[in-house]
């Protein structure tokens, strides 16, 4: 067996051998390391290159990766970051960004058999996604009901209303515009087509008045659409004239009662008729 200085002569005649050695090591020590993280239950390593995420892990926020820092730095790593037997993450990506920039130690445990399923369900009982993240998760292809979150992506993408408007065009769901089947992974989009119709005329709306980007506004205009007699020619004629006229409200029905009262019927000639507020 070689001496340290023999080693040392045999490495400084042969630079190719050091290398293959040195990977050689790295290997043996990932794999004694990736051994031990899949028998123990709990661990700490400075080692990040271990934590995988997958495709579908939420985006990293730079603002809460500094927000996790200043906190961690105050009070140290107060819940432990989950992967399973092979290191990808299940909860605590964000941690780990703020302890990797601060080159300090990961506390983590492992959850054997967690998958992807198990990111959902903590996203869905803790620190929740944005909208962004669950269209991330659910348009994955993986996903059976991935087709309205991709036709959401898209919608959002060409109009660049706010997530929530887009959802309730899309939907249709005057109720919570929805919110939670789109949390839940079982969204539907009621008509694209219909959406797309819907969103060219709130663009034409609010170019003439921005307050109707809003959901409530989105929401209103969709009920109205849904009143016997409404035509949205004489709607957007009525706006133009008397936008002055128009107040933000707090609910939807009183901006339907005001899109009614003060826009549409305001001096409203023959032969266009009257809408009858059925909503009150």
């Amino acid at each position: 067996m070689m001496n340290d200085k023999d080693l040392k002569e045999f490495l400084e005649i042969s630079p190719k051998m050091t290398t293959v050695i040195t990977s050689m090591m790295t290997t043996l020590t990932r794999k004694k390391q990736m051994t031990t993280y899949a028998t123990e239950k709990v661990g700490k390593t400075k080692d990040y290159s271990m934590f995988k995420y997958f495709d579908r892990n939420r985006v990293i926020s730079k603002n809460h990766v500094e927000s996790l820092r200043k906190d961690m730095n105050e009070r140290g790593q107060l819940e432990r970051v989950i992967v399973n037997e092979n290191g990808f993450v299940i909860d605590g990506q964000h941690r780990i960004e703020a302890r990797m920039l601060d080159k300090k130690p990961v506390d983590f445990r492992i959850k054997k058999g967690a998958s992807m399923t198990d990111v959902t369900a903590i996203n869905n009982t803790g620190k929740s996604w944005n909208n962004r993240g669950w269209s991330r998760n659910y348009s994955h292809e993986e996903h059976k009901n991935n087709k309205p979150y991709l036709q959401y992506i898209e919608f959002k993408k060409t109009y660049g209303f706010p997530e929530s408007v887009c959802m309730a065009l899309l939907s249709e769901d005057l109720h919570d515009y929805g919110r939670t089947a789109f949390k839940a992974g079982t969204f539907k989009v009621s008509s694209y087509e219909r959406a797309i119709v819907h969103a060219d005329q709130i663009g034409e709306l609010v170019a003439i008045d921005t307050r109707l980007n809003a959901l409530k506004a989105t929401l209103a205009f969709l009920k109205l659409k849904k009143l016997t007699n409404f035509k949205f020619g004489v709607f957007k004629k009525q706006l133009e004239k008397y936008k002055r006229r128009l107040m933000a409200c707090n609910n939807v029905n009183d901006w339907v009662d005001v899109l009614i009262k003060d826009i549409y019927n305001y001096n409203l000639k023959p032969p266009h008729k009257r809408l009858v507020n059925r909503y009150i």
